[in-house]
C-alpha cells in the first residue's frame, strides 16, 4: 500500500479492511504515522516480540515526530505572537495552560490514533483466523469500510469542526466582555483541536459497533474451552481498553484545559453572567467526549461479555442435556460411571468461565479508564473561578 505498509497475499478479508482504514482516515494523513508491516502485526509475532524491526521503529518515529510537530503547533504559534506581541501584554498563565493541555489532547489524536489502530489491526487478524464463513467474514469487512466515508465528507467534518470551535471561542469572548485575549494562537489551538476531535471522536464511536456486528454472525465460534480466551476476543479486547484508556485521559486534559474558569458542576447562582457561555461550551464537550467513552469503555465491553456468555450457553446446552439424560439413566449415585462424572464436572466448568469471563488485568484498565474519567469530572468540580 502507499502508506508503507506490507500486506501480505493470506491477508484475510477484514484484516484488510482494517488496512485500509490507513489512507481511508483522515486522522492518519494529518499525522502522516507509518504502520507496521502486517508481518509484525500478527498475535503470533504480537506475543512474541516487544520490538518491532528497525526499519518500521525508523519508519514509525518519522511519523510520530510530523505528528508531534502537528499537534503543539499551536503551542509554537501562541509562543511567537506573545514574543511579536505588544510588550507587557499577553496570555496569562490560565492561557498557556489551556494551550498546553489541549496541545496534549491533540497529541492523543494523532499519536496514540495509530497506535490504537494498530491494536484493532492485530484483532482483526485474529478475527480473519476464527473459522468464519466467507460470507460472514466479507459481510464484517464490508461493514468496517462502510464506515470509512468519502474523503471530501471527513475533510467537510474536520472544516466544520474546526470552524465551531473558532465560532465558539469568539462567543465566549464576546459573552464575557472582551475579558479574554485572542490572538492566532488561540484560534489556531481551539481550531486544531475541534477539527481532530470531529474525525478522532467519530472513528471511536463507530468502531465500537464492531463488537455486536462480530457477535450477529452466523458461522461464528469462539474456543469452547474458555471463549474469553479466544485470541480474537483478547485482541479485541485489548484495543478497547486502550480505547478506553486514551478517552479517560482526554477527559483529565480537557479538565486541565478548563482550569481558571467556573465549572458546570457549581452553583449557576454564584457564577458570574460573563462566563456561562463558556460554562456551557465546556459542559457540552464533557458530554460528547463523555458519551464516547461509554459507548468504547462500557457500552462495547458490555457486548463482549454477552458475546462471550452467548457461545458458553451453546456449548453448554448440549453437555447438559447429556448429563441430565445420563443422571435419568442412572439415578444411583453409586451406579454412575466416569461418563457421568466427565460430564459433570464439563458441567461446572462451564459455570466457571461464567465467571470468569474477564480477566483480572481487563478488570483493572476497565476500572483506571473509569477513574480516569471521573477524576476529570472531579477537576471541573474544583475549578478556580476568576476573581
Amino acid at each position: 500500500m502507499g502508506d508503507g505498509t506490507i500486506v501480505r497475499a493470506d491477508a484475510g478479508p477484514v484484516t484488510a479492511a482494517v488496512l485500509e482504514g490507513r489512507t481511508a482516515l483522515l486522522l492518519f494523513r494529518i499525522g502522516g504515522t507509518r504502520a507496521i508491516p502486517l508481518s509484525r502485526l500478527t498475535p503470533e509475532a504480537r506475543l512474541a516480540y516487544r520490538e518491532h524491526s528497525r526499519e518500521t521503529t525508523v519508519r514509525t518515529a518519522a511519523g510520530s515526530s510530523r505528528a508531534a510537530v502537528i499537534a503543539v503547533s499551536p503551542l509554537l504559534v501562541l509562543a511567537i505572537s506573545t514574543a511579536l506581541g505588544v510588550p507587557g501584554v499577553g496570555p496569562g498563565w490560565i492561557t498557556w495552560l489551556w494551550c498546553s493541555a489541549l496541545c496534549a489532547i491533540n497529541a492523543l489524536f494523532l499519536i496514540g490514533g495509530p497506535v490504537l489502530w494498530n491494536a484493532l489491526l492485530t484483532a482483526a487478524v485474529a478475527i480473519d483466523r476464527l473459522g468464519l464463513s466467507s460470507s460472514d467474514a466479507d459481510a464484517i469487512a464490508d461493514w468496517i469500510r462502510a464506515h470509512y466515508v468519502r474523503m471530501s465528507l471527513q475533510i467537510a467534518g474536520v472544516v466544520a469542526g474546526a470552524g465551531t470551535g473558532m465560532a465558539l471561542l469568539l462567543w465566549v469572548n464576546d459573552a464575557s466582555r472582551g475579558q479574554f485575549s485572542l490572538g492566532p494562537g488561540e484560534f489556531l489551538t481551539m481550531a486544531l483541536t475541534a477539527a481532530l476531535a470531529a474525525n478522532g471522536l467519530w472513528i471511536l464511536w463507530w468502531i465500537a459497533a464492531l463488537v455486536p456486528v462480530l457477535g450477529s454472525r452466523p458461522s461464528l465460534r469462539l474456543d469452547w474451552h474458555n471463549p474469553a480466551r479466544t485470541p480474537a476476543i483478547v485482541f479485541l479486547n485489548r484495543a478497547l481498553w486502550k480505547v478506553g484508556g486514551a478517552i479517560s485521559l482526554g477527559m483529565v486534559l480537557l479538565a486541565i484545559a478548563v482550569q481558571g474558569q467556573p465549572s458546570p458542576f457549581m452553583s449557576w447562582v454564584s457564577t458570574p453572567q460573563s462566563w456561562i457561555a463558556a460554562v456551557i461550551v465546556e459542559f457540552v464537550a464533557f458530554l460528547i467526549v463523555g458519551a464516547v467513552f461509554v459507548r468504547d469503555a462500557i457500552w462495547a465491553q458490555w457486548h463482549v461479555l454477552r458475546l462471550v456468555r452467548r457461545q458458553i450457553d451453546r456449548w453448554r446446552a448440549p453437555v447438559d442435556s447429556r448429563l441430565r439424560r445420563l443422571a435419568a439413566t442412572y439415578p444411583d449415585p453409586g451406579l454412575r460411571g466416569g461418563k457421568v462424572l466427565y460430564y459433570a464436572e464439563l458441567d461446572r466448568h462451564f459455570d466457571s468461565l461464567r465467571s470468569v469471563d474477564l480477566n483480572l488485568g481487563w478488570a483493572l484498565a476497565w476500572a483506571t479508564s473509569i477513574f480516569g474519567a471521573a477524576a476529570s469530572v472531579l477537576a471541573t468540580a474544583i475549578s478556580i473561578t476568576p476573581g
